[in-house]
């Protein structure tokens, strides 16, 4: 009962950040009635029903030898870490049948406005991308750097630094296995949404029809590469790495063929690709909008 009084307060915590907020509600607008969908935290309505036998039904269910990877990254003696694991591990229920992935349906596009007792209107717009095993993945990305990932991104400069539109502004990228994410956020004042989703429209329809320019792409491959090579001077990102690309890929990921892959890309890579995710049209909104009594 304890645990189920604090996860319901991190679930009003959670709300009452708008910009956390959008993006739960995005989630569910571009994977309803899919398990992606779900808040991992839960609602309230489903934490106040939860029973131990439930956690223990989803416990034996899904922890298991056949779903749980160890990672583990600097000075450290194999042999005594694997008795220590085995230890530790003994009692681990023994390897089942994984549950079978079920892909997301695609989606229409739509738009979404919640009010909500806020100051500042947020926006989402996002569109449904290739996931984590997809050859395009690291095109994927670039294009995200290009867009709106960092000081230089096209919307930082179009909508911050020119123009004072927007205090927050920028774009990511999700993936998952077989499916994935690209999206735009930005906190703006109510009544300069429309002046902000038109530069946005604009924004995606140029890189739809012209691609990015070459200097962009270079500045994106560098800013990729450092971050790739600036991970590895982190004991947790490279236990991390190791572990995501046994769970993605069944290897661990090796770096250097990453940062290989990244610099391969060129504009016509970028271009291909842009011209199918970066159509405006093809794109869902969701807004947050103050509500009437503020």
């Amino acid at each position: 009962e304890k645990e189920r009084t604090i996860i319901t307060e991190e679930i009003k915590s959670y709300e009452d950040e708008a910009e956390e907020y959008i993006f739960d509600l995005g989630e569910r607008q571009m994977f309803d009635g899919h398990a992606i969908g779900v808040p991992i935290v839960g609602t309230t309505q489903s934490v106040a029903t939860i029973t131990t036998e439930d956690v223990r039904s989803f416990h034996d269910s899904h922890y298991h030898a056949g779903s749980i990877v160890v990672a583990i990254s600097g000075k450290v003696e194999i042999d005594d870490f694997l008795r220590s694991i085995n230890r530790l591990t003994s009692d681990v229920l023994p390897k089942r049948r994984l549950a079978k992935r079920t892909t997301p349906k695609e989606l229409p596009q739509s738009s979404l406005i919640v009010h909500r007792p806020v100051q500042q209107s947020h926006l989402l717009w996002q569109r449904r991308t290739p996931g984590y095993l997809h050859q395009d993945r690291f095109v994927l990305q670039l294009l995200n750097v290009v867009l709106g990932d960092g000081m230089s991104s096209r919307l930082n400069v179009r909508l911050r630094e020119s123009r004072g539109l927007a205090y927050s502004v920028y774009s990511q990228v999700q993936l998952f296995s077989d499916c994935g994410t690209i999206a735009i956020y930005a906190g703006v004042d109510e009544h300069k949404i429309d002046r902000v989703n038109a530069i946005i429209t604009t924004a995606l329809d140029e890189i739809a029809r012209d691609g990015v320019r070459q200097s962009e792409l270079r500045r994106a491959i560098t800013q990729l590469r450092s971050g790739k090579l600036m991970s590895l001077e982190s004991l947790t990102s490279r236990m991390t790495m190791m572990g995501k690309g046994v769970m993605e890929e069944g290897a661990p990921e090796n770096p250097y063929e990453t940062i290989a892959a990244i610099e391969r890309v060129t504009l016509d890579d970028v271009a291909r690709v842009a011209s199918t995710l970066c159509d405006a049209s093809t794109w869902s909104t969701c807004t947050i909008m103050p509500s009437s009594e503020d």
